[in-house]
This record gives structure tokens, C-alpha cells and sequence, in this order.
């Protein structure tokens, strides 16, 4: 089901795709808890009820708060100064917008979760562990390809990503993301290592739900504190990589002509209607 919690991401899409996505979030997440489980009739009632509450508190709480974000960001890209410290910032905001909305969720899933019959649970995690196999796979394969293979292909993606919300990068900017580039450490093996014992103790928690009268208040408690499950090394290197990253972007900020500046505030703008027409057409 945590695909269907992704709400939060959702209305930095752009365009019209962003209205129509979050107005119709219902039967996607439907669509998304279909390839995990299938609910009975009760269920899904059950589900849609919560479902409404919590786009209704999405809606009138957390959105305004995406626009305040939003507005600050661009206050800050409009000034003649930005520092790898502000965007740090930007992005420790970003995480706890989704920290909000993990938080306001998870004690309705506590609750579907003990409704799951045990061949629900088998589904749930069989299709999660599927998951994992073919991120595992993914990992062997660029383990497989030689290291100015591996390099072509991060770097590759990196302009990819910063070319999106700039245009094309010219010279000096594509020596900037290459120079950045090497200095990361990939973390996806680290993180597949937390995703699997966090799924485990999912998984254990929930194959006791009937034996534990807790069961409930344990399973909010799980959901709203993952971080335990986080190696230390991971912790170190996903913190490096952030601050890597904002460096990068701070020396990128300096490079921007006009052109590029305009597509960046343009692109916030957008995202600025987009979330005030989310907060006034419900």
C-alpha cells in the first residue's frame, strides 16, 4: 500500500497532469493497492472512507504549506545569493512535508493492516519481495558494467536531472555536474538492506496482529520511525550525498543565464497555480 501514500510528490508534477492526478487520486491508489493486495468489498469501503479523510486534511492542511515552501524557494532563487546551506534547507522541507503525511496515515493503515486476512498478508509481501528481486537484479547488473561505464551512466542521469528544471546545460555546467558527479556514493544497496528489514518487521509484527493487543499503537509506532532501521553507514552516506548535491547546486546557481533562471521560476510558478487551484476545487 505505500505506493498509494505518494501524495505528497504527486503535486510537484507539473502541468495539467498535476490537477487531474490529485483529483482523481482515489482510483489510482486503487489502481496501485491492486498490484499488492486485493480487498474485499468492506475493505475497500473502508479504505475510501479513509482515503477522504486524508485527502481532505491533505487538501486543507498541507498544501498551503507547499505553497509557503514554494514561495521561499523562489524568494531565494530570484536573489543575487544562494547557498548550499539555504538549499540544504529546501530539501530537509521537502522530507518533512512527506514525514507529515507519513505520520497523519499511518494510524488508519495500523488499522487496515489488522484487517488483512493471512492470504492478504502472503500477497502483500510476495509482490514486495518480487520488488526487491528486481532491485537486486538492477544492482547485480551495474555491478557487472565496468566503472566508466557506471560513471557515463550517473553522470548521464545527473544531467538528465538538472537539465529538467534549467534547459539545455552548457559547457561550463556540464563540467560542474561531472566534477560533482564522481564524488557520490551510491546508496541503493544500503537502502534495498533497510527496505527488507524494514519489511520484515512489518511482516512479523503483522503475522502476530491477532496475539498482540498492542498491535495497533506498535504498527504506527513502526511506520512513523523508520529511521531505526537505517544502517549507520547509510545514514552517513545518504547526509554526504545531500550535501554534495546542494553544493553542486549552489555552484550551478551562479552559472544560470537568464534563460535558464526564467525556466526554473517559471517552473515553480506553475507548480504555485497548480497547488492554489488543488486548494480552491475539491
Amino acid at each position: 500500500m505505500k505506493k498509494g501514500l505518494l501524495i505528497a510528490i504527486i503535486i510537484f508534477l507539473g502541468g495539467c497532469s498535476t490537477k487531474f492526478t490529485y483529483n482523481n487520486l482515489d482510483w489510482l491508489i486503487h489502481w496501485y493497492i491492486d498490484d499488492y493486495v486485493s480487498l474485499s468489498d468492506n475493505q475497500e469501503a473502508l479504505f475510501d472512507k479513509y482515503f477522504a479523510d486524508w485527502q481532505s486534511w491533505h487538501r486543507s492542511q498541507e498544501l498551503g504549506k507547499y505553497i509557503e515552501h514554494l514561495k521561499s524557494l523562489k524568494a531565494d532563487l530570484v536573489s543575487e545569493e544562494l547557498s548550499a546551506a539555504q538549499i540544504e534547507g529546501h530539501l530537509l522541507d521537502s522530507r518533512q512535508h512527506w514525514e507529515r503525511l507519513r505520520d497523519r496515515v499511518s494510524p488508519e493503515l495500523a488499522d487496515m493492516a489488522a484487517k488483512l486476512t493471512d492470504e492478504q498478508v502472503s500477497s502483500l509481501f510476495e509482490e514486495l519481495q518480487e520488488e526487491n528481486d528486481d532491485i537486486r537484479e538492477s544492482l547485480e547488473e551495474f555491478k557487472e558494467m565496468s566503472p566508466e561505464e557506471q560513471a557515463e551512466e550517473r553522470l548521464d542521469d545527473m544531467e538528465e536531472g538538472v537539465s529538467e528544471f534549467i534547459g539545455r546545460l552548457n559547457a561550463s555546467q556540464k563540467a560542474i555536474v561531472k566534477g560533482y558527479a564522481s564524488q557520490f556514493t551510491s546508496t541503493r544497496a544500503l537502502w534495498l538492506t533497510y527496505r527488507q528489514d524494514f519489511q520484515q518487521a512489518a511482516r512479523e509484527m503483522i503475522d502476530n496482529r491477532a496475539a498482540n493487543p498492542t498491535f495497533k499503537q506498535d504498527f504506527v509506532a513502526l511506520m512513523t520511525h523508520p529511521d531505526k532501521f537505517r544502517s549507520d553507514a547509510f545514514v552517513k552516506l545518504r547526509n554526504d550525498n545531500t550535501r554534495i548535491y546542494a553544493k553542486m547546486a549552489e555552484e550551478l546557481f551562479y552559472t544560470l543565464d537568464k534563460k535558464q533562471k526564467r525556466k526554473l521560476i517559471s517552473k515553480i510558478d506553475d507548480m504555485i497555480e497548480d497547488i492554489e487551484y488543488l486548494m480552491s476545487n475539491d
